[in-house]
């Protein structure tokens, strides 16, 4: 891009879409991780005149077409499966109350003063999670140890 830019940005999350921007050969790449907005169909739009790829989710096109300059952290496998079986177990196994339903519930409850009449249908308060038997949860979790114990072994 013309201009000094920004030498280095320090993410404290990762990313969920970027963009190429290749002036000399007036290519645009993007990816994202989901393209719930229509981005990618409004890129020939958007950049008239210019070669558009789409790299779906392929966060490595970009990381290839910078040549050494954007550097990520490498991947660590356990610290994510330790972050999703956490926010899994959390959210599968979690009370009523913390739930969508109940949550709607409680709205509900803060609106009925304010709204006589006011009523939520029943099916907006199901507690409609499904959740793993015993077995299929102790196979889930041994899944993530199996992955867990290779990781650890030499390689």
């Amino acid at each position: 891009m013309p201009g000094p830019g920004i030498g280095r940005i320090r993410l404290g999350k990762i990313p969920e879409g970027g963009a190429h921007i290749d002036v000399q050969r007036k290519t645009l790449g993007a990816w994202q991780t989901a393209d719930t907005m229509g981005f990618f169909r409004a890129l020939p739009e958007l950049w008239a005149g210019w070669h558009t790829e789409v790299w779906e989710d392929r966060y490595e096109k970009q990381v290839s077409q910078c040549g050494g300059a954007l550097r990520l952290p490498e991947v660590d496998p356990i610290a994510g499966i330790d972050t999703a079986e956490t926010w899994l177990r959390e959210r599968v196994f979690e009370s009523f109350e913390d739930s969508p339903a109940g949550h709607i519930a409680q709205l509900a409850g803060l609106l009925a003063p304010l709204a006589p009449g006011f009523v939520v249908s029943s099916d907006a308060l199901d507690d409609c999670g499904v959740r793993p038997t015993a077995s299929e949860w102790a196979r889930f979790r041994e899944a993530c140890n199996q992955v867990r114990c290779a990781d650890a072994q030499p390689a």
